[in-house]
């Protein structure tokens, strides 16, 4: 319950953020191996509660915003999003768990709910976890997410899927620099989240011709600092982030107010 609040919040303060709709989502809330835990609308092929094959991650490790998230073990297992229409792009949390293989991971869409092309193929997946976008036409209607496997033991974490007419800025945790920085479109107010390990933190705000229009250096423990950009006129800009440890980071942030 508390991880459908969660992304229900992040989803709404998103589409407020980037006047863009939230047509169809899935972040696996609820979801404990069994085909009756899965989400309305959706499709899994693959449900599976035992210790040796279950069909979902809950180490923070494996998750996107939290978890549970979906585990792929079985090859050519599928997870088929709920219907919807006018969508402009599918964006979805991926991590590759064990020792790394030459398996696909696939996404397809379908405007008729029966023949299905493929959009991407991602070969090898990626041990360190990421946040796609792949592009839908308008006149999809539904998107389904398949994995390859073979007998060495490389399995697949999916999470957070979010099906939209556009950005939607949802956060992106980077659990290497230790902190969140969301969203990534909005109207200039943007918000740092860190974990509970003090931090000397400086934030330069870098426009796209390589001047620095925005400087902010302050201390980040647990909780959340609210960065306010909102003086700044529409653009894209580079967020630099310096921090304790000499730990570098950059977000691409765009203003659209």
């Amino acid at each position: 319950m508390i991880k459908r609040i969660l992304l229900t919040a992040l989803v709404a303060f998103s589409v407020f953020a980037s006047k863009a709709q939230i047509l169809a989502s899935y972040d696996f809330a609820g979801y404990n191996g069994l085909a009756s835990s899965v989400a309305p609308g959706w499709t899994i092929s693959v449900n599976d509660t035992s210790s040796a094959l279950k069909t979902f991650y809950t180490g923070s490790g494996q998750c996107g915003i939290t978890c549970p998230s979906y585990k792929f073990n079985v090859t050519g297992a599928t997870i088929t999003s709920s219907v919807f229409s006018n969508a402009t792009q599918v964006q979805f949390y991926l991590k590759g768990n064990g020792t790394s293989q030459p398996n696909t991971f696939k996404v397809y869409s379908t405007s008729n709910g029966s023949t299905w092309n493929l959009l991407q193929s991602y070969n090898p997946i990626a041990l360190a976890a990421a946040t796609y976008i792949v592009n839908l036409s308008g006149t999809d209607t539904q998107v389904k997410f398949e994995y390859i496997k073979d007998s060495l033991g490389f399995n697949v974490g999916l999470d957070d899927i979010v099906i939209s007419n556009g950005p939607v800025g949802l956060p992106q945790y980077d659990k290497s620099a230790g902190f969140n920085i969301y969203p990534t479109m909005g109207n200039g107010t943007v918000y740092l989240e860190g974990n509970a390990v003090r931090k000397n933190i400086n934030i330069s705000v870098v426009n796209l011709i390589g001047k620095e229009v925005k400087n902010f250096a302050f201390v980040q423990a647990n909780g959340k600092t609210v960065l306010s950009l909102n003086d700044l006129p529409e653009g894209v800009y580079i967020l630099k982030v310096n921090s304790s440890y000499n730990q570098q980071y950059t977000k691409r942030i765009v203003i659209k107010k």
